[in-house]
């Protein structure tokens, strides 16, 4: 007994070291420079040793790190994950510790021991909670293999009959995972992976999977929508037979109806991965006859890998959690599994999300930033009807309804997807409009709220006829041939049914476009020059210029004699791209391209209205004698730069952009 309490106590003392280490870490990259060194270390030991005493005299250690028992398989588990979290230890990622007494040898072990600890400690919870929740037992083999053959049908046919180009966020992935593939796999890949989980807002966590499949079969645009669509895709389809299950054919049904999913994949978005973890989140937590806590831990974990997925599913991550709260005012009796939820999203978002936490969330002013993203009310209704059709939308409000006034045991399930999306809605339009890919964080309680209206039907064929009608219709009207518009703010009307199409997309000037991207590849026989792209719309961006030959199949140049200096085009939330004025040649379009309206891109048109006028600063520049004609009249010139841009004219523009945005300042400050 004298033993076991010893050895209890050396564990304890050794896991408080360790905590201690990684706690310091993680405050001074937040607390270093506000608080002095020493207060920061007080911090650290001090919450240490209290979340060490917690869990000790909570007696956390036998409920939830012994998943096996005490076993072989409960210590291999536990020592897989402890050595994987101390080896790719992310916490010397958030700030620069040279020169620092904390970036020292001792301290960056005492650190990566406690991440081997938190992380082990994290595995073995999600185990315990795994073996306690106890398996789903979908009697869908027939339809999974079904939904797999349909997608990767329309996969192939889209690919194989679209023209059109990956650019911004669809291209931004694409990417990440060539440059994946075409690295040592190995530890060192590891570790980048996750430091950019930790730093990076476009982080490399849906690129590696991607990545791996890249290695055996290639880079191109097909081997990416099917990778997209197999490793991300069919999980969320998954989610929804989970939450069709008790519905005959339900989950068919809610992904026939929601025919968005793949499409969005299609069209590049790896964001349906995020959507998934949001339909498995529902499925998990609203499964009332699990045990609570273990509910609340697995939900609170994928609310965090929501936002870890992408960043502004952090959106859907609050709202869930607001809506997990009020949802306890009609049933008081699952407090258990709202404080597993917040304790479990509490520990993980902390632990793998802190620099995104600390440093986007708190401490950016979004409401401001990202102003220029606010297109109005209007855009976000045509576009929750374009991609649902309000038809779907007012059956799943309807049905939502109906469950909270006549069905007292859905209450519970119901205000919860009632509450998730309006509140999910408010917060985000509160910093901008909706684009295709943020249409995706309400997919989760608008297939929650269909299969709770499937489970209200009555059980007669009538109904089921015409269940399935609808969601043939919502379905076949996805399919039909129609015109897409360029812009959200081209649409006019409310779309009863979806209006996007899976006809694969024809963009009839890529022809123009591939001969400018070699045009500019060649400029120079002798040294090599640099070029920026000074256009920022739906039709011409420098995204469009990089990914033209990759997505129509054309092998780029290994080493082009003219290279692309980046080009920042949102005001408020970029500085002005100085560097472009040091370029030989400048790529604009006639009409200046921009896709926020020029009130908001004043980036943009501060260069390109002089240089296409050649007046002031465009003066500086000579049109070459070639063009190259887009769709919808937009003509690309390519300028030569003649001289050195004088410091007045660096000025000119730092004073024009300063008198727009007095309060952004230091970001249009000159540099000469």
């Amino acid at each position: 007994m004298k033993k076991h309490i010893l050895f209890q106590g050396l564990a304890g003392l050794a896991a408080w070291g360790c905590l201690s280490g990684l706690a310091l870490v993680r405050f001074w990259a937040v607390l270093y420079g506000h608080l002095p060194g020493e207060l920061i270390l007080a911090a650290a030991v001090v919450l240490s040793g209290v979340a060490v005493l917690a869990v000790w005299k909570l007696g956390l250690v036998p409920r939830l790190l012994l998943p096996f028992g005490p076993t072989r398989k409960t210590a291999l588990a536990g020592g897989a994950a402890f050595a994987l979290g101390a080896l790719l230890d992310t916490s010397y990622s958030m700030f620069d510790a040279d020169g620092m007494l904390i970036g020292t040898a001792p301290f960056r072990l005492l650190c990566a021991l406690g991440s081997g600890l938190m992380l082990a400690a994290i595995v073995l919870t999600l185990c315990t909670a795994l073996r306690q929740f106890g398996p789903l037992n979908l009697s869908c083999g027939r339809t999974i293999l079904v939904l797999v053959l349909v997608v990767n049908i329309l996969t192939a046919l889209y690919s194989a009959g679209s023209a059109t180009i990956y650019y911004w966020d669809s291209a931004i992935y694409w990417n990440s995972s060539i440059l994946l593939a075409g690295q040592p796999l190995g530890l060192a890949q590891l570790r980048l992976v996750a430091e950019s989980v930790i730093t990076s807002e476009y982080n490399y966590l849906l690129s590696w999977p991607i990545s791996l499949i890249m290695r055996f079969l290639g880079t191109g645009r097909y081997i990416y929508n099917f990778a997209v669509a197999n490793l991300y895709v069919l999980p969320a389809l998954a989610g929804m037979l989970a939450l069709g299950r008790r519905v005959r054919r339900g989950g068919a049904l809610l992904a026939c109806a929601t025919p968005m999913l793949l499409y969005t994949a299609l069209t590049g978005f790896v964001d349906v991965a995020a959507a998934g973890a949001g339909i498995w989140a529902f499925v998990l937590y609203t499964d009332e006859r699990r045990p609570q806590g273990a509910r609340g831990i697995l939900t609170g974990a994928l609310l965090t890998l929501v936002f870890l997925l992408r960043r502004y599913f952090f959106f859907f991550t609050v709202s869930f959690g607001l809506a997990a709260l009020l949802a306890l005012a009609v049933r008081r009796k699952q407090w258990k599994s709202f404080i597993a939820l917040c304790a479990s999203g509490a520990v993980c978002a902390l632990f793998f999300g802190q620099s995104f936490l600390v440093d986007q969330v708190l401490g950016n002013n979004y409401l401001d930033t990202y102003s220029a993203y606010d297109q109005g009310r209007w855009v976000d209704a045509v576009m929750l009807c374009r991609y649902f059709g309000w038809i779907v939308l007012v059956l799943a409000l309807a049905a939502l309804v109906w469950s909270l006034l006549r069905r007292r045991k859905a209450r519970y399930f119901s205000l919860l997807a009632l509450v998730q999306p309006v509140l999910c809605l408010l917060l985000f339009t509160r910093v901008q409009s909706h684009g295709q890919q943020h249409l995706l964080l309400y997919l989760p309680a608008l297939c929650a709220a269909l299969a709770l209206g499937l489970e209200a039907l009555p059980r007669i064929p009538l109904s089921e006829i015409g269940a399935w009608a609808l969601s043939l219709c919502v379905l076949g009207s996805s399919f039909l041939p129609r015109e897409q518009p360029s812009s959200p703010q081209e649409i006019t009307s409310l779309a009863a049914l979806p209006t996007f199409t899976y006809i694969p997309p024809q963009r009839e000037d890529i022809a123009q476009l591939v001969a400018l991207r070699v045009y500019v590849d060649n400029l120079s026989a002798e040294k090599p020059k640099t070029a920026a792209v000074v256009a920022s719309s739906f039709l011409f961006n420098s995204s469009i210029y990089d990914a033209v030959l990759r997505s129509v199949g054309i092998p780029e140049a290994k080493s082009p004699t003219t290279s692309i200096v980046p080009f920042a085009t949102v005001d408020k939330r970029d500085g002005f791209s100085w560097n472009a004025l040091t370029a030989d040649y400048l790529i604009v379009a006639d009409p200046i391209q921009y896709h926020l309206g020029a009130d908001n891109q004043h980036l943009v048109t501060v260069l390109a209205k002089p240089v296409l006028e050649g007046t002031g600063i465009g003066t500086a520049y000579e049109r070459l004698d070639v063009s190259f004609h887009l769709q919808d009249g937009v003509t690309v010139y390519i300028y030569r730069r003649t001289r050195d841009i004088t410091a007045e004219e660096y000025r000119a523009i730092s004073d024009e952009l300063t008198a727009l945005y007095p309060e952004y300042a230091e970001q249009y400050r000159s540099p000469v």
